[in-house]
């Protein structure tokens, strides 16, 4: 079965093996009806179902459009861990149902609490915020270091505060900062053959920094509920929960957000749904993952179309590292997009977001991304090695002093008898002085500017050879 909670064991014992091809359950009258064949029966039905379901959708394909989303701007509050010498209870000022509003007495700033951290042996209470108003300066947008804050409700703490009385006392630095989250609406995934309903989540992934890293999804819990921890699953058929017929347990499925390393592997009751890179979204579920049927689909796409871009990849050649004028993408020894360390012998190779589709499939980049590549650095020496020089159809020359045989030459097999190039000026004809650097056939020369004659010191005219 696609769960992994084992249930062929006592009480239950769910024997149900596929590769027998049993189908039905056939109840005989004058026999019991015997509880693993009732549970049998339910697991006939879901590997049915799970058979059809993969025809259609992919594990952890979201069905029901849920979407995740990050929140690069989450505003955090860090309070001080006491207020008139007692511990203060940071949840005290959380209502999901209806968001309390804090005030800063000083600042006269306004924000509605949307969540809440306890503090810990290193860290101090925080309240995540979205602000709502302005500070009665005029000017303050967020609130000031060891200010005191008041709710628009009732506050205890050890003591008891009524409402708008100051009930904290904002961190001393740093109190208030922009922090990053990542948050899911609600809809269904497919998940272990079954159809999971998702709740309307927040995972707050660094208080104090905007620029995670790491991969976020749902984590798989399975659980067996029973009718001594869910007082609803005892028989009411009288009208009230009977506590003396308990009946069955229940096999649970929940998931929930959560965030893993960027090179974790523990994905056995893991779902990626979104990648981040030093605060940049690099991938994330946008779309139903379809199975099978999703093969043809592609398959179709790819013999009437073949491979193609509807949104072309544009590339930029950068610096890894900042060389002289040239800045680099990232600081030396960080670690690259591509999982190298960023240094001088890199060059970074920007790939801009665009879409594609390759052997049918739909393939996205949704954000910019950098290839390492290395620079060459390797050298070898040729001696006597040949260099084509490529250049246009003539040169400009200037000190002309006689022309070349350009008309048929009597004895020569060649047309256009052969000229030395030299690196060196000589003004007597007939004498060469300097290193050979070449040799060329002049096909005609031709008058180009300046004073007209030939001559060893005439710097004034150029000729077209």
């Amino acid at each position: 079965m696609p769960q992994k909670k084992n249930l062929n064991v006592a009480p239950y014992y769910d024997d149900f093996d596929k590769s027998k091809n049993f189908h039905e359950v056939l109840f005989r009258p004058g026999y019991a009806v015997q509880a693993r064949e009732l549970t049998t029966l339910q697991s006939i039905l879901k590997n049915q179902q799970e058979q059809s379901s993969k025809h259609l959708f992919k594990e952890g394909a979201m069905v029901i459009p849920g979407q995740i989303s990050y929140l690069n701007a989450y505003f955090s509050l860090k309070l001080a861990t006491q207020f008139s010498g007692e511990d203060i209870d940071p949840s005290t000022y959380y209502n999901a149902d209806t968001p309390v509003t804090i005030t800063g007495v000083t600042s006269g700033v306004q924000a509605q609490v949307v969540g809440y951290a306890v503090a810990t042996a290193t860290e101090q209470p925080v309240l995540f915020l979205q602000y709502v108003g302005g500070g009665t300066d005029n000017v303050s947008v967020i609130f000031q270091n060891s200010e005191n804050i008041k709710a628009n409700v009732g506050i205890t703490h050890t003591s008891s505060y009524s409402t708008d009385i100051a009930s904290a006392t904002t961190y001393s630095t740093l109190a208030s900062v922009k922090g990053c989250a990542a948050k899911i609406s609600e809809g269904v995934y497919y998940i272990r053959g079954s159809f999971i309903e998702v709740s309307e989540e927040t995972l707050v992934l660094e208080k104090y920094t905007r620029h995670f890293t790491g991969r976020v999804g749902l984590t798989i819990t399975e659980t067996i509920v029973t009718p001594e921890s869910d007082s609803t699953l005892p028989d009411n058929s009288t009208g009230t929960s009977n506590y003396a017929a308990k009946g069955a347990h229940r096999l649970k499925i929940s998931v929930a957000l959560a965030k893993l390393e960027e090179s974790s592997t523990s994905d056995a009751d893991f779902v990626e749904l979104m990648r981040v890179k030093k605060g940049v979204v690099q991938t994330k579920v946008r779309k139903s993952e379809f199975g099978a049927i999703e093969d043809t689909f592609a398959r179709r796409t790819h013999d009437e179309s073949g491979d193609y871009t509807t949104r072309p990849f544009q590339f930029e050649m950068k610096e890894s590292v900042t060389v002289n004028e040239n800045e680099g993408v990232f600081t030396a020894d960080e670690e690259t997009d591509d999982y190298g360390i960023a240094s001088s012998s890199l060059l970074a190779l920007k790939i801009s977001p665009g879409k594609a589709y390759v052997k049918g499939y739909e393939i996205e980049k949704i954000s910019s991304t950098y290839k390492d590549i290395n620079k060459a650095r390797a050298i070898e020496n040729v001696n006597a090695g040949v260099s084509p020089w490529l250049m246009g159809n003539y040169a400009l020359i200037t000190k002309v002093y006689g022309t070349p045989d350009i008309d048929f030459v009597s004895g020569e097999l060649v047309a256009y008898k052969e000229v030395q190039l030299y690196d060196t000026l000589t003004s007597t004809r007939g004498s060469t002085s300097g290193t050979h650097i070449g040799s060329a056939r002049v096909r005609a020369i031709e008058y180009y500017s300046g004073t007209t004659g030939a001559a060893s010191d005439n710097l004034a005219s150029q000729y077209k050879a």
